[in-house]
């Protein structure tokens, strides 16, 4: 007569195998949206770094930068020119694919201002607004004339 040995039934096994899937299938979305969101942040802080860039170079030279939106970029320019009298692009932050910036001056004198933030040598810059849309998702970041340093108003990663 055989001794009864101690051992997982086949229906055991299955069972923790369907608990096992089903809570990777529960993982496997919080995951991707992690993800999306740490993408998303990343072209909040490219931007903050761009404008952080621009402030620093008025304070250090003591003369206004500006942030020219561009069809395929942010330029930042000086007061100099060049021999054409365009505006010298002191550096650029190029847009990815299927990314878009865009400005909003809420203090601004005229109805549609052109797209161009300003700082000063002072430090300060006027208030802006800036949105973003992209493969990531998007963000509306409300930037301090002070600091230059932005406030989500909204965000959402894809």
């Amino acid at each position: 007569m055989s001794t009864p040995r101690a051992a997982f039934t086949l229906l055991e096994i299955c069972l923790t195998l369907a608990i096992g899937v089903v809570l990777m299938l529960l993982a496997v979305p919080s995951v991707a949206g992690l993800l999306a969101e740490q993408r998303l942040h990343e072209s909040y802080e490219r931007f903050q770094k761009f404008a952080d860039n621009a402030r620093a170079h008025s304070l250090r030279e003591q003369q206004p930068y500006t942030l020219v939106w561009q069809r395929h970029g942010i330029a930042l320019v000086g007061v100099e020119r060049d021999a054409h009298g365009e505006p010298v692009v002191v550096d650029q932050m190029g847009f990815d694919k299927d990314e878009v910036f865009d400005l909003e001056r809420p203090a601004a004198l005229a109805k549609k201002p052109a797209a161009e933030w300003t700082f000063w040598p002072s430090g300060v810059c006027e208030p802006a607004i800036v949105s973003y849309k992209g493969p990531s998702g998007h963000w509306r970041v409300s930037f301090s004339a002070l600091t230059s340093r932005g406030t989500f108003i909204q965000s959402e990663a894809l």
